[in-house]
């Protein structure tokens, strides 16, 4: 027992240590893991509120980007056939690129994406003629209503005999993107 009252600070210094080691820091720590955790629960009530502010300013312009979406799709051709469409579509273009003086020499029709009731597709032509009136054509096509819902979506043009006094003629192939709302059988 003497030997221990030698050591009588030593090991004062060792149950404090101990202490420390096996209750304190552990305390420290659960304290430190509640004080983030609170921290996070509150940042995520603040942003839960920010969100219920913001709900009716979230709910104007769900409704108003609904309206526009409608306006874009009443633009597109309605059918309740794809292949009677394509026919229908492909002889307004034949005739547009004829009365343009363009001579079409292939076409071919491509699907495109699918999206709800929408339907893309894609009419690849080649042709040949004048530069002018291929440029005319573009015009045409751009503020013709009956092609509202057709855009450009390739052209690759080889033009030649191009002067400052004149365009030139024009070979060239161009992807015409055409979106179609298809109507159910109940719709049409």
């Amino acid at each position: 027992m003497q030997e221990l009252i030698k050591y009588k600070r030593y090991l004062i210094l060792v149950a404090v240590l101990v202490l420390m080691k096996f209750v304190w820091v552990p305390l420290w720590e659960t304290k430190q893991d509640n004080w983030q955790q609170q921290q996070q629960a509150q940042s995520n009530l603040n942003k839960t509120r920010a969100l219920l502010a913001l709900k009716d300013e979230m709910l104007v312009r769900k409704t108003t980007m609904s309206v526009r979406l409608e306006q874009a799709e009443s633009g597109f051709a309605q059918t309740a056939s794809i292949t009677s469409y394509k026919l229908t579509a492909q002889s307004k273009l034949e005739s547009l690129f004829k009365r343009h003086n363009i001579e079409l020499s292939n076409s071919s029709w491509r699907d495109g994406l699918k999206t709800n009731d929408i339907q893309t597709l894609l009419l690849d032509i080649r042709f040949t003629g004048s530069l002018k009136q291929y440029l005319s054509l573009l015009q045409e096509l751009q503020q013709n209503g009956d092609f509202a819902n057709v855009s450009l979506d390739s052209n690759q043009l080889s033009i030649r005999g191009q002067t400052s006094d004149k365009l030139g003629s024009v070979n060239g192939q161009v992807s015409l993107k055409l979106a179609v709302k298809l109507l159910s059988s109940e719709e049409s």
